[in-house]
């Protein structure tokens, strides 16, 4: 968890009830306070950084995804491709 293989110590001020609250839980499972400390920290800073990131091309796009359908109002266009292209060939080409 260490970006460097080294500990650095870093002072920290508790509120009271956060202080008592901490050692209840490492008296119930045996951990140490700093290594429930350091363990909250580095999930904080991940779920941080996950709000933060670009958006995915899905969160883009999911508003306009599947608007073809509600549009034609054919359903489920995806698993009838085939039916559909096939129909609108026919439809093309026939003499």
């Amino acid at each position: 968890m260490y970006l460097t293989g080294q500990a650095v110590p870093k002072s920290l001020r508790l509120g009271t009830e956060l202080e008592k609250t901490l050692e209840r839980y490492c008296a119930e499972t045996g951990e140490t306070k700093s290594a429930v400390i350091r363990q909250s920290l580095a999930e904080y800073i991940v779920r941080r950084q996950r709000k933060r990131r670009a958006p995915s091309a899905w969160e883009l796009g999911k508003d306009l995804f599947g608007a073809d359908r509600s549009a034609a109002g054919q359903g489920n266009v995806s698993g009838r491709v085939k039916t559909l292209i096939r129909a609108k060939l026919r439809a093309k080409y026939h003499r």
